[in-house]
């Protein structure tokens, strides 16, 4: 409706112009009608006078002339009727000034007499003589009523079709423009929001072939577009988790693999007291008590041995993400416990340096529990004999580092430190890149920092690295902790 208003107000202005200038250009018309009109009188009564004029003129009766021109302008009506003198200063002089006439031509000037009522005032020059220098002639004034009244009859004929054509000219352009042009643009502007918001599904109906008409069809063609590439974006984005999902468990099940040996000298020690233990059981030498010692040293040493095949179980198992609050502090000593028997047989040294209190953060425990695994099995590669590698954890204000401008917020920060060889500048650009590594072939895939980069971020977090050639390496992983309020939920 709004564009429908616009349309009538534009043809509104249009109007009052157009009919502003034909009023302007009738009220004009009527001006010099009128002027000609009184001219032609003028110009008949003067050539009627003129030989009676000039005859007194000739026998040098001025009297004959004024009175001659009093009995003129009684017979006819609202007209004056004077003999002047063009160059006279009183007397017979013309009633409007001498500069607006002309003597040798008939002149017509329209001017108010001293009451204030509009004249026309026509000026005949007539003869005095062949040889006299004396300019005058016949002054013919009447009212301009009947001009001024055409004048104003044309106004109100102008004002009264102006009103009934602005009117019926509104009314149709309203109405049209609303079943037109408002109707068929709201529904255009309705769909376009909902496209907005991600709805494709209903065409919108616009039957038309006018422009509008072809603005539908083309909205709607173009929601069919959006709405195949939606789908074949889904099945593309799905594909590509799933690959990235299968990546990542291929990468855990390659930790698992380096965590075996660790694992298996982790269970040679339990398994051992289990055989002798139960040798001596069944040789029949014990006592009663000691036989029961020896069972409850067997069951103690089997709980130990089935607590560490369920660790590397539930770490190499394929689960799907899921997120809830988790005690960093306990996620990390349950890693730090799984990796410790490898690093010991690596004469690497693993400490942990962990908070009493919990620190909560949303995050699916399978998957941050990789993250630290592979940045600690890369700590402890990169180290020598009797190397060490340091895990802290921590509660931090931080910012992103793409947001340096945002407000400081709360964040767990998990730091692997070790003093092996450290990483190159050049390398150090390049570490999170998939497939990168300076490691010896059959040593790495070059997945595990770029799928440990990847989990870390889409947990609105991120992997912070220092590290210099020649002095060890530091990575900070920084997680969102959980929000007081969602803490009352959990």
């Amino acid at each position: 409706m709004r564009l429908a208003a616009k349309l009538v107000l534009l043809f509104l202005v249009a109007l009052l112009l157009i009919v502003g200038i034909f009023s302007y250009l009738t009220i004009q018309q009527n001006r010099q009608l009128a002027i000609a009109e009184h001219e032609k009188r003028a110009s008949d009564i003067a050539a009627t006078l003129q030989p009676s004029i000039q005859r007194a003129i000739a026998e040098n009766k001025a009297a004959e002339i004024q009175q001659l021109m009093s009995q003129s302008a009684q017979l006819i009506s609202q007209t004056r009727i004077r003999w002047v003198e063009f160059d006279s200063a009183q007397g017979n002089r013309p009633s409007v000034p001498r500069e607006l006439i002309v003597t040798r031509r008939v002149t017509t000037i329209c001017q108010p007499d001293p009451t204030g009522r509009e004249f026309l005032y026509t000026y005949v020059p007539v003869e005095v003589g062949p040889d006299s220098d004396r300019h005058a002639g016949i002054e013919i004034a009447s009212p301009n009523d009947d001009a001024n009244d055409r004048i104003q009859r044309s106004l109100v004929s102008s004002l009264v079709a102006l009103f009934c054509v602005a009117t019926l000219s509104g009314l149709v352009i309203l109405v049209g423009g609303f079943l037109m042009v408002g109707k068929p643009l709201n529904q255009l502007i309705e769909k376009v929001h909902d496209v907005g918001h991600g709805d494709f599904g209903q065409p919108v109906q616009v039957h038309s072939n006018d422009e509008l008409g072809r603005l539908g069809i083309a909205i709607n063609e173009m929601c069919d577009q959006l709405s195949q590439q939606r789908s074949k974006l889904q099945a593309e984005s799905a594909t590509r988790l799933a690959t990235l999902e299968q990546l990542r468990h291929a990468e855990r099940l390659h930790t698992v693999g380096r965590l075996a040996a660790g694992v298996a000298h982790e269970i040679g020690t339990p398994l051992s007291v289990v055989s002798g233990r139960a040798e001596l059981i069944a040789s029949g030498q014990l006592s009663d008590d000691e036989s029961k010692e020896s069972a409850r040293t067997i069951q103690a040493e089997a709980n130990r041995i089935s607590t560490i095949v369920r660790q590397l179980l539930d770490f190499g198992r394929q689960s799907t993400p899921d997120r809830s609050p988790q005690n960093i502090t306990e996620l990390i000593q349950s890693t730090v416990n799984l990796m410790k028997p490898l690093l010991i047989k690596q004469t690497t040294k693993l400490n942990a340096q962990l908070p009493s209190q919990a620190i909560l953060c949303n995050v699916d425990a399978g998957q941050i529990q990789q993250v630290i695994t592979n940045l600690i099995l890369n700590a402890a590669q990169s180290t020598d004999e009797d190397g060490q590698v340091t895990i802290t954890a921590s509660q931090v204000d931080a910012t992103r580092p793409e947001d340096s401008a945002d407000v400081a917020q709360k964040y767990c920060q998990v730091q692997i430190q070790d003093n092996g060889a450290g990483i190159s500048d050049e390398d150090l650009q390049r570490i999170f890149e998939p497939f990168f590594t300076t490691k010896d072939v059959g040593q790495g895939t070059g997945l595990g920092l770029s799928i440990s980069h990847g989990i870390v971020q889409e947990h609105g977090g991120w992997i912070d690295v220092q590290s210099e050639r020649g002095s060890g390496s530091n990575f900070s992983i920084y997680l969102p902790m959980v929000q007081e309020n969602d803490l009352e939920n959990v």
